[in-house]
């Protein structure tokens, strides 16, 4: 059965997206300026009355979308590092110049493979120890 009360509050194209962001940065502190246009402008109060809680400042509103909008982003990156192969991430990061600590790193397959064929081996021969014993 299709719904037929589907809504579509609206999509954003980042391509066509002409915001001006300013950034202020200091030791403890950070501001995050968006300078608008008016059509952008209104795009943004008809998201803000559409989703925003009465209860609820203009604000904080802005700090949860500007927080969901980085745990999105933190989740796709995730998935994609995920899906990389080993060589592709020890590619990325060395371009990144980021060390990668001793336990986030994943064995290949090989290695696995071999792991796992010693693990065997060791249980033979453990078997037939008891078995001559």
């Amino acid at each position: 059965m299709e719904n037929k009360n589907k809504v579509i509050l609206a999509t954003f194209n980042p391509n066509k997206i002409n915001w001006k962001f300013k950034v202020k940065q200091s030791k403890r502190r950070m501001k995050l300026y968006i300078k608008m246009n008016k059509a952008e402008t209104g795009q943004w109060d008809e998201l803000r009355r559409a989703a925003k809680p009465k209860e609820m400042s203009d604000d904080d509103f802005a700090k949860v979308l500007f927080y969901k909008g980085i745990d999105s982003f933190m989740s796709q990156m995730t998935d994609m590092i995920n899906n990389m192969s080993e060589e592709e991430k020890q590619k990325m990061y060395a371009e990144a110049g980021v060390e990668v600590p001793e336990e986030a790193k994943q064995p290949t397959r090989e290695e696995l493979a071999a792991k796992g064929k010693a693990i065997l081996e060791e249980t033979k021969n453990s078997n037939s120890s008891k078995d001559n014993g």
